[in-house]
């Protein structure tokens, strides 16, 4: 691929700028490791240099040149020294003005610490005493000459150290070099591979789409496959390796296949002297678990080469290695037996089921979808029987693979029966019991066969006899209609069954049941302390039921929603995120983390990022369950006007969905109404909104409800969803609630300063599209009464409010006019709401204050504001 074009590091580089420019230094000195990007933000700092005052003295220093005196300086020296040459720093000196003519030289030295030492010495002293300004790069981890140290050492010039490439840094780089925007899964996956490093995500990015596995997806670029490690890929982090004795090589791909790798195992296998280079090279890294040391690759990458270039025999040969050290310890730790199952397998070693069953189920423990599969069917095929049936297709269902999942079922059932009927007697009650809950599992979200499930449970019910069997049907039952969105019924079975679950996995599928029937029923905070309950000692229950994990915090975060406590979907979503950490594969609770970010994201009205954070879900190829991150993902859309892909998205969702009776299908008839709303058929929107709304009533779901009431008011339709907005406060908590109450008061009153009071609750909360939309309204009102200034004033704060809202156009929005503000206006106004004052101002802009008085002055009179809190308040949201 071409150079990128510069983008991200915004913050990184104003910093730089600053330093660069500093009167009390001589510049700056870049450090960082190799790739990270430092270059080409010495690129970027250098053009900030004035070519009229200051001349760039380009120096370029190599390892090659680093031997032989003034190498670096070459170029820019004569061809031959004058005879009796007695001071060469004078002479370099005058070399270098020369070079200048007449511009105070700014010295640009990539790779300082490969400077020889005469040049380092020269362009110490072209900075300390013949005043050049320097901007520097050196290499972290790298020796460097004592008259390069000496810069920052010495305060002559600042030292700013490069970190990796933030997510939205290399959101904003991926964004310019691919000419469009990629989903935050493909941003996550490429920065995760390389470690923020701008060089290896440049050639990641460059073999990802020569293979095709990087792609546009519906206007995204999206990460399909795994990004191959191509010859020019393989060739960079080879040189980063660099040549390896076989003692480290053989370090270095232990710890490959083996990572994390206990130090004591290590050092069994290698020759510590082979481990201390590896480390000293960068290659492993060590690093704290509990009361061990463990080792892992110095890089992602390095472990992607090594892996890569192993021929099969040795790489068996190396897992036979690890599994024999790890046998001969004892195996002790909880994931122990996880490790030494697999390196078995690797190692060609055949393990017998039980020891596949228990691996598989620490492996779904760790959300690692494609190995937790790969060791049920291992454990299946080696004789594992119902049990391993069981879990394996427990586990595919999660991963998206029900058809899969019911065959196993479906031939573990007849198996269980073939068998029993060669005894002589049915199945036991305990193996019908697991079976029929894993096929009403598979029925209701697989194959979207709610019904039938039901029925399975029923029947199986009434020919159970054991009480312990017939609960966990009960369970089931309370579980399936918690999730079909049936709050009342699911209280019901869940109050019957409290004082009957013992603790353990079964209470905590009791609480999710009830998290989820308290937040639909409207008492969002009781839900979330329940979720929270529950996920507070979640160690003494994962291993059993981990798909517990997503569905409680997917409760937590919907309460925080429906209740308008963004901090508290905050909270759910970064201990989500926390608790998934290190998922593998494509599951249910992936989608619903990304439900849970896309609706928080859309809340704050941060519609563009809410594309980027669904786009994965939503266009998964695998999954079967996306109505809710496809429902969402149209529904930003929409708010974005684009009606014919939002059309086109719900339709697919509606088309490949197979959990209809759930109530994630209730945002999906919310995003109908912004679709119509979108088309510019507000008035079938409303009808669409109410209609919706009274279908929640008869539900008994006042969170839907009020929310459907509460987009008909920002529709325009809030005299006929006002009367129903009074009585939901005493059937619903939460601000939020209140806020759509008073938000229908006001726009029936056609109260323009009820509706700005409104707005500025709406900002409280964080739900910044309400508060833009409720502005909005409030200009009409004011205008209508002659309040000419006052109405200029909501329009600037309508604007305000809107421009942090990624391009959102709803109807509310769709008139608004950005305040009519010179170039020079808007960045004064902007300094002043920075509580900078106007000799401040006219110091930085070169102006008098006078000037700068005028020009704030003529953007109170257009904005309708009076002051700098106002201004503040305009430009910064109040902060």
């Amino acid at each position: 691929m071409a150079m990128w074009p510069f983008a991200g590091r915004r913050d990184d580089l104003d910093r730089l700028v600053r330093l660069a420019h500093d009167g009390a230094a001589h510049g700056v000195v870049i450090a960082g490791p190799a790739g990270v990007g430092k270059s080409r933000l010495a690129t970027e700092v250098l053009r900030t240099f004035s070519s009229t005052s200051y001349a760039v003295i380009a120096i370029r220093a190599t390892r090659a040149a680093g031997g032989i005196p003034y190498g670096a300086l070459a170029r820019l020296l004569p061809p031959e020294a004058p005879p009796g040459l007695v001071n060469p720093l004078r002479w370099v000196a005058d070399a270098i003005r020369a070079h200048a003519g007449g511009r105070r030289p700014v010295l640009a030295v990539d790779d300082a610490h490969l400077l020889d030492g005469p040049s380092a010495a020269a362009v110490h002293h072209l900075v300390t005493v013949e005043r050049a300004q320097i901007v520097a790069t050196v290499r972290t981890g790298e020796p460097a000459p004592d008259s390069v140290t000496a810069l920052w050492r010495d305060g002559l010039a600042a030292r700013a150290d490069l970190g990796p490439l933030t997510l939205g840094d290399s959101t904003a780089i991926l964004t310019a070099a691919l000419g469009g925007r990629p989903d935050d899964a493909t941003v996550r996956r490429l920065v995760t591979a390389t470690e923020g490093n701008a060089l290896l995500l440049h050639e990641l990015v460059g073999a990802a789409r020569d293979a095709g596995t990087l792609r546009q997806v519906r206007g995204m670029w999206q990460l399909t496959g795994e990004p191959p490690l191509a010859p020019r890929l393989t060739e960079l982090v080879g040189e980063r390796i660099g040549a390896l004795s076989p003692e480290a090589g053989a370090v270095l791909e232990l710890v490959a296949f083996g990572e994390p790798i206990p130090l004591a195992t290590l050092l069994e296998l290698s020759p510590a002297e082979a481990v201390e280079h590896a480390e000293g090279r960068g290659l492993i890294r060590m690093a704290r678990d509990g009361r061990r040391v463990v080792v892992r690759l110095g890089h992602p990458l390095y472990g992607e080469v090594a892996r890569a270039g192993c021929p099969p025999l040795r790489r068996r040969n190396r897992y036979a290695t690890l599994a024999g050290s790890l046998e001969r310890s004892g195996a002790r730790r909880r994931d122990d037996l996880l490790r030494l199952t697999v390196w078995q397998l690797e190692s060609g070693r055949q393990a017998p089921a039980g020891p596949l069953l228990s691996a598989c189920g620490l492996a779904w423990s760790a959300h690692d979808y494609p190995l937790a599969i790969r060791l049920g069917r291992a454990a299946l095929a080696a004789g594992g029987g119902v049990e391993a049936a069981i879990l394996l297709a427990t586990v595919l269902d999660y991963a998206q693979f029900p058809d899969e999942a019911h065959t196993v079922l479906v031939a573990a059932e007849a198996g269980a029966r073939q068998a029993a009927e060669s005894a002589g007697h049915g199945p036991d009650e305990a193996t019908r019991t697991r079976l029929v809950l894993a096929r009403a599992g598979n029925m209701a979200w697989g194959m979207n066969r709610l019904d039938e499930a039901l029925g399975l449970l029923d029947r199986a019910e009434t020919a159970l006899g054991d009480p312990a069997s017939r609960r966990q049907i009960a369970m089931r039952r309370l579980d399936l209609a918690a999730s079909a969105a049936k709050p009342r019924l699911a209280l019901e079975l869940g109050t019957a069954l409290v004082g009957t679950v013992p603790a353990g996995p079964q209470r905590i599928q009791t609480l999710k049941a009830q998290a989820l029937a308290l937040c639909y029923a409207g008492r969002t905070g009781e839900a979330a302390s329940v979720a929270r309950q529950a996920l507070t000692d979640a160690g003494s229950w994962q291993d059993a039921v981990p798909a517990m994990v997503s569905p409680l915090h997917s409760a937590w975060a919907m309460a925080g929603l429906f209740a308008g406590d963004l901090t508290a979907m905050d909270e759910a979503v970064a201990s989500m995120e926390a608790a998934v950490a290190a998922q593998r594969g494509w599951s249910l609770g992936e989608g619903s983390l990304a439900l849970a970010k896309g609706h928080l994201a859309t809340a704050r009205g941060q519609v563009e990022t809410a594309l980027g954070v669904l786009h994965d879900a939503a266009h998964h190829p695998t999954a079967l369950t996306v109505g809710g991150c496809m429902g969402a993902y149209a529904a930003a859309q929409a708010l974005l006007g684009d009606a014919e892909g939002a059309q086109s998205t719900l339709t697919e969702a509606l088309a490949r969905n197979r959990a209809t009776w759930t109530g994630f299908t209730r945002w999906v008839s919310l995003t109908r109404v912004w679709i119509a709303a979108a088309y510019g058929d507000t008035g079938a929107a409303v009808e669409l909104a109410l209609a919706f709304a009274e279908e929640c009533r008869e539900a008994e779901l006042p969170g839907f409800e009020f929310v459907a009431l509460h987009d008909a008011v920002r529709l325009g339709g809030a005299a006929h969803a006002l009367a129903r907005l009074e009585e939901l406060p005493a059937l619903h908590d939460g601000r939020r609630v209140l806020l759509a109450r008073d938000h229908a008061r006001a726009a029936v009153a056609g109260d323009g300063a009820a509706l700005l009071t409104v707005a500025d609750g709406f900002q409280e909360l964080g739900l910044t599209l309400h508060a833009a939309e409720a502005a909005a309204q409030a200009v009409t009102r004011l205008r209508r009464d002659g309040k000419h200034r006052a109405a200029l004033a909501a329009t600037t704060r309508a604007w305000s409010l809107a421009r942090s809202c990624e391009g959102a156009r709803t109807p509310a929005l769709r008139g608004l006019a950005a305040p009519e503000l010179t170039a020079r206006q808007l960045e004064i106004a902007q300094l002043a709401a920075h509580g900078l004052s106007n000799r401040d101002i006219a110091d930085r802009l070169v102006l008098s204050i006078r000037t700068v008085g005028n020009h704030l002055r003529a953007v109170y009179e257009r904005t309708g504001l009076s002051d700098r809190i106002e201004l503040r308040h305009l430009f910064n949201g109040g902060s």
